[in-house]
This record gives C-alpha cells, structure tokens and sequence, in this order.
C-alpha cells in the first residue's frame, strides 16, 4: 500500500516536494492557504536544479518559457579580494533562473490532477498522513533553531531592471561598499538585490550606491517598480526531521542567497526524508547529515567574506572578523573542514570538485586559510 505524504505550503519549496513525492510513488495530499500569497524570492539555483526538472518534469530547452527560465552559465564575482573572477560551470553543464511565480504556478497546473490539493490552513500536529512535510514559510524563531551567528547580512533591498534581451548569462555576486549585490538575469528582467547589514547602514546609504551600479552593469530599473525592504534571520532547526515530521524551504533554514544553495538544500532534504519514510535512515542520522550540510553551507558562504573587499569600513572590518571567527571555530570543531585547505579534487556542501577549487582559487584564499587552520 502507498504511503500518504502530507505537504504543507504552495511556494517553491512545496512545489518541488509535492512534485518529487508525487513521482516517487506516494499518495500525496498538499495543503496551502489561498489567502496567503507564496514568497516570490529565490529565483536562481545550481546545478542540481536542471537535473530535477528533467527528471521530474516534462520540460526541456524548448519549453523553458513556461517558468521564464533562461540559463545560467556561471557566478560572476567582481570586487572580491583581489582580483575577480567568474566561477564557470564545465562545458556541458548549466544551471537555470526562472521566475518564481510562474514555476510555482506551473506546478501547480501540472499536480492538480495528480495529487489532492486542499486549500486550509493545516498545522503539521492536525495531519493524519504517514509522514508530513512542512513548507509553510518563515517561522517565528526561537530555541528549535540555531542562528548562524557569523554571517554579516540581515537585510536585502530588492528592485527589478527591465531590457529587451538578458545582457550577461550569469548571476551577479558583486562585492559593494555596504555588503554585495546579486543579479539574476531572465528574459524581460533582471532582478537585483542589495544584501547588507540594517544595524550598520542606511537605505539611503544603499541609495546612493544603486547608480554605480546600475552605470557599471548598463542596467535601467523598471519604472514603476516598486523596492522591496526584506529584513530576515539566518538560521537552520536544530532537529529538522522526526520519524513523522520533516521541515523543508524556509520552515527549515534561510542562510543568505551566496552561490544560490537553497533549491540544492531543498532538493537534499527530500532526498532526506524519503530516507525516514522507506524506513532505510532513522531520524537522528538525518538530522546529523542535515546539520552539517547547513554548517558547510554557512563555511562556502563566509569564504567570500574571509576574501574581504577593497572597502575599508565599518561593515567590511566586522565581515572579515567574523569570517576569521567562523573558520577557527569550524577548524577546530568539524574535521571535514580540513578539505577546505586541500587543493586535491574535492567536494563540500552543493559544491563539487570543480567548483570548489575555482571558487578557492578564485578568492585566493588558501594561504589564508592555512594560517587559520594552524593558528
């Protein structure tokens, strides 16, 4: 008999869970609350992305418009220690941007007559199903999670740029005076986002930067658009799964958007807790492999802090002192994170091999790294 799986959420964490339990056999009854509108952000993702379309989705380079996806060849990072560089995917490889809303949609319409969706206001405890899945949204945060301390943002400042054509292939991750900036191409738009630190600066700090930008990216913003002010906490759950209960999207963790690991991180937890409901993994050896996986999400993030920027000031001093603080602590307490400091082929968090030692290379840390690891 096939299990039921109960998912609660319509925004693209529970798109892909409902789409991936669904093709995995299970009988799937997806909660969401109409009245609430499913969060738009998050529109780049990594390489494990296009696998999961094509694996699940009936959806290829002639149809990509259904999701407004356009390719994604690489990470351009301008400003970042000393030199920049862009961190290519291998020849025969791409990742995807897609617009948020329309995947969500395109989901939607091709779930419907699949599996039971419900529209209600559910809490996992008021589920009977075999196992549930919560992709409701940000939590209110308290003892359940653990904050990651070291990372130097909290806020985003979001505005759209329109063109009639994408301009550059890749996504943006451009250090600036007061943080650093992503750019996310599609076909009529790009998006742009200014990530900095609320206690450290100004809106109309950030203001003032927007026209550097825009003249050095030959962007335009969309007239009329209207700027999007969004404050948050980095954070994953201490326990993100029970042999009843797991937690995916934003219920589960939000670490800064550096290198686009969310859509990877959802697709893993899933991965995750198909483990638990097959009966193969218990709940503890997940959590315990959920755990370091956030841990050397935050480490990939704070590399590029560690790389530092050519501004001196009062955000640039307390990044670089955090990302300093994070890898002493991550040395002397995680044993994987000696890969960090190895220039053989090697893996960590979503990035593979490859990535990795461009990404090092690239920010020119190892010797910094070295001397932390030895300190």
């Amino acid at each position: 008999m096939s299990k039921k799986i109960s998912i609660i959420g319509r925004g693209t964490a529970g798109c892909i869970t409902a789409l991936d339990m669904s093709n995995s056999g299970y009988e799937v009854d997806w909660y969401h609350d109409s009245s609430l509108p499913a969060a738009s952000v998050g529109e780049g993702s990594d390489l494990s992305f296009p696998r999961f379309l094509a694996e699940n989705l009936d959806l290829n380079y002639d149809t990509l418009d259904k999701i407004d996806g356009y390719y994604k060849e690489g990470i351009i990072k301008d400003n970042w220690g000393t030199q920049n560089f862009t961190h290519w995917f291998n020849l025969g490889s791409m990742s995807l941007h897609f617009n948020a809303n329309k995947f969500q949609d395109f989901i939607f319409e091709t779930l419907k007559s699949k599996v039971n969706i419900i529209d209600q206001n559910v809490l996992p405890q008021d589920l009977k199903s075999d196992y549930t899945i919560d992709c409701s949204g940000r939590p209110q945060i308290n003892d359940e999670f653990e904050i990651a301390k070291y990372i130097p943002v909290n806020s985003a400042y979001i505005r759209q740029c329109s063109w009639d054509y994408p301009q550059f292939n890749s996504t943006l991750a451009i250090a600036r005076p007061y943080g650093w900036v992503f750019g996310i191409p599609l076909k009529s738009r790009c998006s742009i986002g200014y990530l900095f630190n609320s206690d450290i600066t100004t809106i109309d700090e950030i203001n003032e930067d927007w026209e550097h930008i825009l003249h050095d990216y030959n962007l335009v913003l969309t007239e009329y658009s209207t700027p999007r002010l969004i404050k948050f906490s980095n954070y994953f759950r201490k326990k993100n799964f029970t042999d009843k209960v797991a937690y995916n999207g934003n219920s589960s963790f939000f670490l800064e958007p550096m290198e686009a690991t969310s859509i990877n991180t959802i697709i893993r937890n899933n991965q995750l807790a198909k483990g638990i409901i097959k009966g193969n993994f218990n709940a503890d050896i997940q959590n315990t492999s959920y755990t370091n996986f956030l841990k050397e999400t935050q480490d990939m993030i704070m590399l590029h802090y560690l790389a530092g920027s050519k501004w001196k000031n009062e955000f640039w001093d307390m990044a670089t002192f955090k990302a300093q603080e994070c890898f002493k602590n991550t040395f002397a307490t995680y044993p994987k994170s000696a890969l960090i400091t190895n220039k053989s082929l090697t893996s960590y968090s979503t990035w593979n091999s490859n990535s990795f030692q461009q990404n090092l290379k690239g920010l020119d840390l190892y010797k910094v790294l070295n001397k932390l690891r030895n300190d």
